[in-house]
Order: structure tokens, then C-alpha cells, then sequence
């Protein structure tokens, strides 16, 4: 399991996404996501690290919000997603094994994706939790179709909250009401960061029930292959995100 995660790590590094001429023939079948769900091991620990991340990240961000207030709204949220993970990694511990390495793992991963998508200021960093976590977010949720049903249930209920999204909404609104020429520049940087997002969608599912003989001894073909794979998944995400996009008045 290790295995297979670190290598997939090191092979994400070198990878960018497949230009769109690459993705010419695009498939239209539609792909339950329920078929990209990993272990319950896999797929907690995965969550969980998320939730930690955002918290870190949150926190961190607090330390350079505008004002106090933006400041201690986000030091809740900090809180908030901490007690998420913890409340995963309960989970984790009634299936009855230590997930520390993998959780060690997932973390490596997700601080690479951290350091690629750090922005300029604080706009730009609440932008990327908008933009990228808000996709990782989404593709968790759709892929918890796959988990048993007890589990699912409270996955259900730690992702439906919405409050984060309401807030990097609501401060990126104002920010850009109060300051016309932060629009262009965050819906550029908007744009940069969804293919990191869309990385770590893809290294973080499980393709072999529907890619189960992939191309193994070319890194190229084998990411354009997992990507066509992909596409009906990621369409759903990219038209979750555009949504987002289009509240602030920006174009994704």
C-alpha cells in the first residue's frame, strides 16, 4: 500500500496535466465515483490529513489577515477542522490499526501540494483554499459513495458544512468590491492552481477498478490515460468550481 502511494508521489512530481489537444477524443460515459473510492484505511487517513492541512493552513493565514476580526474567524475554522481530523482519526482507530506511516505519507504529498500553490498575500492563500481545497473537498465527497454505509454517514456529515466556503467567499467578494483590480489577479491565479488541485484528485482515488491495465512504461501516456480516465469525474469538479468562480464575478 506504501508502495504504491509513494511512487505515485514521486511520479505527480514530474507531471503536469495533459494539454487539451492530449485529451482529443474525450470520453462521455459517465464514471460512478463510487468506483474510485479506496480503502476505508486509504481513503480516512486521506480525509483526515486534508481536514489537518486546511487547519494549519487556516491558522497560519490568520497570523496576516487584514484585520482582527478576519483574523479570529479563521483561527475558529482552524479549530474546527482540527476536531474534524481528530474526530477521522477515531475512525481510523476503531478499524483496529495504526495508520501512521500512510498518514505520514499523505501528508508529504499534501505539503508538496502546499509549497506549488502558496500564494503572494493573503487573498491569493484564501484563493487557493477556495479554489484547490474546496475541489479536494469535493472530490471527497463524491467519493465516499464507495465507503460502508456507517462510515459514509459521518464523512456525509463532516463534509456538508459549508461555513469555509462562506467565508473565502464572503472576504474575496469584499476584497475585490473594495479593490476592482484584485479581481484579475486572483482569477489568474484561480486558474493556476486548479491543475495542482486536479494532481492531487488523481493520486489521491483508487483507478484500478476502472483503469485496471494501465500504460506503465511511459510517465506521459500513463498520466494522459489516467486523466481521459478520469475526465467525467473531474468535469463534475471543474463545474462545482466554475460555480464558485462565477459567485465572486470571476471567470474559472
Amino acid at each position: 500500500m506504501l508502495d504504491w502511494l509513494r511512487k505515485i508521489r514521486k511520479v505527480s512530481q514530474k507531471l503536469t496535466l495533459p494539454s487539451r489537444d492530449a485529451t482529443a477524443g474525450r470520453s462521455q460515459v459517465q464514471l460512478n465515483p463510487a468506483k474510485l473510492t479506496p480503502s476505508s484505511e486509504i481513503y480516512l487517513s486521506s480525509l483526515s490529513q486534508l481536514n489537518l492541512v486546511i487547519s494549519d493552513l487556516l491558522q497560519q493565514d490568520s497570523l496576516k489577515a487584514p484585520n482582527v476580526s478576519q483574523s479570529e474567524a479563521q483561527g475558529i475554522l482552524a479549530a474546527a477542522y482540527r476536531d474534524r481530523s481528530k474526530q477521522l482519526d477515531g475512525l481510523l482507530i476503531r478499524l483496529g490499526a495504526s495508520q501512521m506511516e500512510l498518514q505520514s505519507d499523505i501528508r508529504e504529498r499534501l505539503e508538496q501540494l502546499v509549497m506549488r500553490t502558496e500564494g503572494a498575500d493573503w487573498f491569493e492563500d484564501l484563493m487557493r483554499i477556495y479554489v484547490v481545497f474546496g475541489i479536494l473537498q469535493d472530490g471527497a465527497s463524491q467519493v465516499s459513495k464507495g465507503l460502508p454505509a456507517a462510515k459514509r454517514l459521518k464523512v456525509d456529515q463532516l463534509l456538508e458544512s459549508k461555513k469555509l466556503e462562506k467565508f473565502c467567499h464572503r472576504h474575496l467578494a469584499a476584497g475585490i468590491a473594495a479593490e476592482p483590480s484584485l479581481g484579475p489577479r486572483l482569477a489568474m491565479f484561480g486558474r493556476m492552481v486548479v491543475a495542482d488541485a486536479l494532481l492531487e484528485i488523481r493520486d489521491s482515488v483508487d483507478l484500478s477498478k476502472v483503469l485496471p491495465s494501465p500504460v506503465t512504461d511511459d510517465v506521459v501516456a500513463l498520466a494522459r490515460e489516467q486523466f481521459k480516465t478520469l475526465e467525467p469525474f473531474t468535469s463534475v469538479l471543474i463545474a462545482k468550481h466554475t460555480v464558485r468562480m462565477d459567485l465572486l464575478g470571476l471567470t474559472a
